[in-house]
């Protein structure tokens, strides 16, 4: 079964392989030039064979010709047609006088054959003629011709000079001129022009090959780009991110098919709610998109465009034309965005035309799925506020912590995230963590000293009862809280509520556990004092491997300065200023010292902004 796949894998290789968009006719041509170099050099070897047939019929009596003459004469013709053969296969020889080489070495052996064989082997002379054509050369079929005419003349000459044969009746030099020669000349400039019709029609149909080959491949690549542009947004949930990645894809993709001198520059704008949020080419948001009522209007490049916001039963298409691409992508009639972007497209450029109506249907696509998953999004997101809120009102010694530990994983969640979208959905999920504390009683949370193992192991349970309230609700948001909400108070070491531990324990749970475990210390409780901010931070990293992973305390070192100033930010009263701990002199010098650095480096990937003032001039329509 495996070798099977591999050999259709292969196969698939080689089927894609043949199609090079780079090559020119040129380059067919050579490439063509080549293999019928080596056809050519195949057929000469049969020949050859030949000519050594005719020698042994000779040698046995089947013939009888002078038996000297005919081995000198075979033998000669069997070497000369061997040459093509060493020429293209074995010395591998390239090149445009390779087939005039060829040419010429067939018309020396038919020279030599026919006045020892005579009428007996005429149709030799059309083998260099009917050789010629392979190549689909103009040039090559005249130097044929022409040489082929002059052989036939000299070698009919010879038969008549030097006559072996007994039974040949153009036994004198006029006879062998007006009978021989001059009608086998007709005849041969009726087969050449034969010849040059088919290969005049072959090298049309190469042309337009060659030309077919490369619009295939063009538009083949593409639809792959645009099938990978597609695959690298899917899951947006910016609106902002998403515009940005539009404009880049259709700049993308027009230099890719279309090579312009310049690059092409347009605006991207989609649906935000009851507006249109539109940015440039250059990634720059702007307000060109002017509000008309039933309509949105704005002015670009010196045109003005007009799209209506409803049109009955519309789909998203695209046009081009005066000088302009202009897709509008539509759900259900309404538009939810628009492109528009100033690049000249001849009008019988089929292929770009097609790939970018595939462009504009895959956008729609993504648009729709989208938007989609923006509302399941921001749902997950306000039930996840809501239970928040909840627990804030049940307890408030924990209220503020829940905000807190959400902004602990916003800020730690970049040394495990993947994407934008998978930190955000741990900022949310993390708000989660103690939801389960909801169905413990307020007495043992809010309980003075410390809780007897009794009330302890009603307090551990809150993980199973977090687990519990979220159930199945579908969505990312709520698939990572589970998660989270049943192993954060797990240990690296497997001495924590569950008992589970290293790997086993869920990764965004182990960095959940760092960020409570780090509010907590720092917070006053019913309980406890709050601990300094120093006390907290050696606390933490002396229990890397022990009770939390390696690699969430290396996180929490590079996020802790940040951290404190999240934990001002929240405090538990705002009146409470025993709880703000980065106003030390201390933290305040490394808090100075991290946003210095933070800003020098956002100082220097600051992109460079050149603005089209016609992108960005205020209009009426």
């Amino acid at each position: 079964m495996a070798s099977a796949t591999k050999k259709s894998t292969k196969s698939k290789e080689k089927v894609h392989g043949s199609l090079d968009i780079n090559l020119t006719q040129e380059d067919y041509i050579s490439k063509n030039e080549i293999k019928s170099n080596r056809l050519f050099g195949k057929i000469c070897l049969f020949a050859g064979f030949l000519a050594l047939f005719c020698l042994l019929l000779n040698e046995i009596g089947v013939f009888v010709i002078d038996p000297v003459i005919m081995r000198i004469s075979c033998i000669a013709s069997t070497i000369l047609f061997f040459i093509p053969f060493i020429v293209t296969y074995i010395v591998r020889r390239e090149g445009g006088w390779v087939k005039y080489f060829m040419i010429t070495d067939i018309l020396l052996v038919v020279i030599m054959l026919y006045p020892v064989l005579s009428y007996h082997v005429m149709i030799l002379w059309l083998f260099p003629l009917v050789s010629s054509i392979i190549y689909f050369d103009k040039r090559l079929l005249y130097f044929t011709t022409y040489t082929s005419i002059i052989a036939i003349v000299f070698g009919h000459y010879l038969a008549a000079t030097f006559l072996c044969l007994g039974d040949d009746p153009l036994r004198t030099v006029q006879a062998a001129m007006l009978y021989g020669a001059l009608p086998r000349v007709i005849l041969f400039l009726s087969i050449a022009f034969i010849a040059r019709q088919v290969t005049k029609k072959a090298s049309a149909m190469l042309t337009k090959a060659v030309e077919n080959s490369k619009e295939v491949g063009r538009m083949t690549s593409g639809i792959q780009l645009v099938m990978k542009q597609a695959q690298s947004i899917m899951g947006t949930r910016d609106i902002k991110t998403l515009a940005n990645h539009i404009a880049g894809n259709v700049t993308e993709l027009l230099t890719a098919m279309l090579s312009p001198e310049t690059p092409p520059k347009g605006t991207v704008g989609l649906l935000d709610g009851n507006q249109f949020y539109t940015i440039d080419s250059a990634g720059n948001p702007n307000n060109i998109c002017r509000d008309l009522g039933d309509d949105i209007g704005f002015e670009f490049n010196n045109a003005r465009f007009k799209f209506s916001k409803y049109v009955s039963d519309a789909s998203s298409y695209c046009e081009v034309r005066e000088g302009f691409v202009t897709m509008k992508f539509y759900n259900h009639g309404k538009l939810t965005g628009f492109v528009v972007f100033r690049q000249d497209i001849a009008v019988d450029d089929y292929s770009m035309k097609e790939v970018l109506g595939i462009f504009t249907t895959s956008t729609t696509s993504i648009l729709d799925n989208t938007m989609l998953t923006f509302d399941m999004f921001r749902t997950q997101e306000q039930l996840a506020y809501s239970l928040a809120v909840v627990s804030e009102s049940s307890s408030q010694e924990t209220g503020q912590h829940i905000r807190r530990v959400s902004e602990y994983a916003r800020i730690m969640g970049k040394y495990i995230c993947d994407s934008p979208e998978q930190l955000d959905t741990f900022r949310i999920a993390a708000m989660l963590h103690d939801i389960g504390k909801l169905m413990i009683p307020k007495e043992i949370i809010e309980k003075p000293g410390r809780l007897t193992a009794e009330e302890f192991g009603i307090m551990k349970k809150h993980v199973i009862y977090g687990r519990d309230i979220i159930g199945n609700a579908p969505g990312e948001v709520m698939e990572m809280a589970r998660h989270i909400i049943l192993h954060h108070h797990e240990r690296w070491d497997g001495t924590g509520y569950l008992g589970v531990s290293g790997e086993d324990i869920d990764k965004f749970a182990r960095y959940v556990s760092v960020c409570d475990v780090f509010d907590a210390l720092l917070s006053r409780r019913s309980y406890k004092a709050a601990w300094p901010a120093q006390k907290v931070y050696e606390e933490i990293t002396s229990q890397s491997g022990r009770q939390f992973d390696p690699d969430a305390v290396e996180a929490f070192k590079k996020c802790y300065v940040e951290m404190l100033q999240i934990r001002d930010q929240f405090p538990d009263d705002e009146n409470d200023e025993e709880n703000l701990v980065s106003t030390t002199t201390e933290s305040t010098s490394q808090l100075e010292a991290q946003k210095h650095a933070q800003a020098e480096e956002k100082r220097k990937q600051l992109p460079k902004i050149h603005i089209d003032p016609a992108m960005v001039t205020p209009i009426s329509i």
